[in-house]
């Protein structure tokens, strides 16, 4: 509804019991709102900014400015801002003059002035505004969290739905606990992920204020993080604890050198006869030590273009190499292709060229989909082969990320340790001497053929499958 506001109209008329109507004569009249519902009345006034407007309620009216404002990623985006409660100006021109401003900040930041103005002031931050601060930070910085890290972040938002207008200093550390808690008792480590989070973006939120403070010369208005509490009070289970907790729930479970490694490569073994293309991902896992979603999403070198190559996972038979773009700790990591890793790759190389050619989307890839409509388009769930392999070899549990385990396990008994953190691509510490000892690649190339023959010599049926020749003699197998 449109109607040219004034002073006298704003203040003493309009109410929630009566809504004004224009008649056709250009009359206004105010008829009975029954059901008390609140309505806005844009101002009509020449002087007025265009989108400014009053709503009136049951218990206030408040100013507001309403515009419609480019927006580089979804084209145009409507805003509306309150300006105020009635009574905090002393005549409508005052309040109209606010709505100027903030339509140009509408413009020039093309988010609502009132949310800009809250981050500014830290200390009146609520939680959903802490985690979309954040979640910016996270996606925006120069290396992107990664899609997964993005996932488990949002779920972490998720269980504080209910917290998500509360403002962080009004926290308190017994409402904290009681939360933390609450979710615990469903769920441990969804709890300790949950406040972790939230923890580290008030940390991320009070370091910027910090920072802002001092470049305008004031004091911060947000110095202590209420979640603080949590470490104050052992609520984080300590390293020793996890390691116990994942023992009880048997959710750990590397392949013994011993017996159930030999059992394990025994059923691959025989699997490759009739599940060719998981089993040989599960051996390139094993024998990689790689993260699962490193492995699945591998393709070959000559099947990607050079711009490609910089970022993603391939394959190069000709340079004998494994390279991993941007991996978990947001390194690149190369690995040699030794032996019967070439042996694997060159079958399966032949395996897809036969069996997916001219199907370009999925043909690029070492591990293609099952399916031609498989969206990702390489081979992703090893779940259900796991299974079967378990119940073939008495193996009670196993999961991908075990594969990287056992080789870890295998690595450190024959390789010294710069070699073994290299292997894993665990350079993320800030040791100095790490960067004097890594080791050169033709030292990893020889770890990595050592590490590959005691895998496979567990299993010699295996073994002689993939190496058996002159320079390998097939090795003797059990009757």
């Amino acid at each position: 509804m449109k109607i040219t506001l004034n002073q006298q109209l704003v203040v003493k008329t309009l109410s929630i019991d009566f809504k004004p109507k224009i008649m056709p004569d250009g009359q206004l009249i105010f008829e009975l709102n029954e059901q008390r519902k609140p309505y806005f009345i844009t101002d009509a006034h020449r002087e007025a900014p265009v989108g400014f407007g009053v709503k009136v309620s049951a218990t206030k009216k408040t100013y507001y400015i309403q515009r419609r404002v480019a927006d580089s990623d979804s084209g145009m985006q409507v805003i509306r801002a309150t300006l105020g409660n009635v009574s905090d100006f002393e005549n409508i021109a005052q309040a109209r003059e606010k709505a100027r401003k903030y339509v140009q900040d509408m413009k020039l930041t093309k988010r609502n002035p009132n949310k800009v103005q809250r981050e500014t002031d830290a200390s009146e931050l609520t939680v959903k505004e802490i985690f979309e601060q954040y979640r910016n930070h996270l996606t925006t910085r120069s290396k992107p969290a990664k899609p997964n890290t993005i996932i488990v972040f949002n779920k972490a938002e998720n269980r504080l739905k209910e917290w998500s207008d509360l403002r962080i200093k009004d926290l308190t550390g017994n409402e904290i606990l009681r939360k933390f808690d609450e979710i615990a008792i469903r769920a441990r480590t969804a709890a300790e992920q949950t406040f972790r989070w939230i923890n580290v973006a008030v940390k991320h939120a009070i370091e910027i204020e910090a920072i802002n403070a001092q470049t305008q010369q004031r004091q911060p208005s947000i110095i202590y993080n209420p979640f603080s509490i949590l470490a104050v009070q052992k609520k984080y289970r300590t390293r020793s604890e996890l390691e116990e907790n994942y023992r009880e729930k048997n959710i750990r479970n590397p392949l013994s050198p011993r017996d159930t490694l030999k059992q394990f490569l025994d059923a691959i073994y025989y699997k490759r006869f009739t599940n060719r293309l998981g089993a040989d991902y599960l051996l390139v896992t094993i024998l990689s030590g790689t993260r699962k979603e490193e492995s699945a999403s591998l393709c070959w070198r000559d099947k990607i273009t050079d711009e490609e190559a910089k970022r993603t996972n391939f394959v190069d038979l000709k340079n004998r190499i494994i390279f991993f773009y941007d991996t978990k700790n947001r390194n690149n990591h190369t690995l040699p292709i030794c032996d019967a890793m070439y042996r694997i790759l060159e079958d399966r190389k032949d395996l897809v060229e036969e069996n997916y050619i001219g199907h370009a989307r999925l043909e690029k890839f070492v591990f293609p989909a099952r399916s031609k409509k498989s969206k990702a388009g390489h081979y992703s769930d090893s779940k259900e082969l796991r299974i079967k392999l378990c119940e073939e070899a008495g193996i009670i549990k196993l999961g991908v990320h075990d594969l990287r385990r056992t080789f870890g396990r295998i690595a450190e008994e024959l390789a010294s340790y710069a070699v073994v953190k290299r292997l894993l691509n665990h350079r993320n510490t800030t040791d100095p001497t790490e960067r004097y000892a890594d080791p050169d690649f033709e030292r990893i190339k020889e770890a990595m053929q050592r590490i590959e023959l005691n895998i496979l010599s567990k299993s010699p049926r295996l073994y002689n499958d993939l190496l058996a020749s002159e320079k390998y003699p097939p090795l003797p197998i059990e009757s």
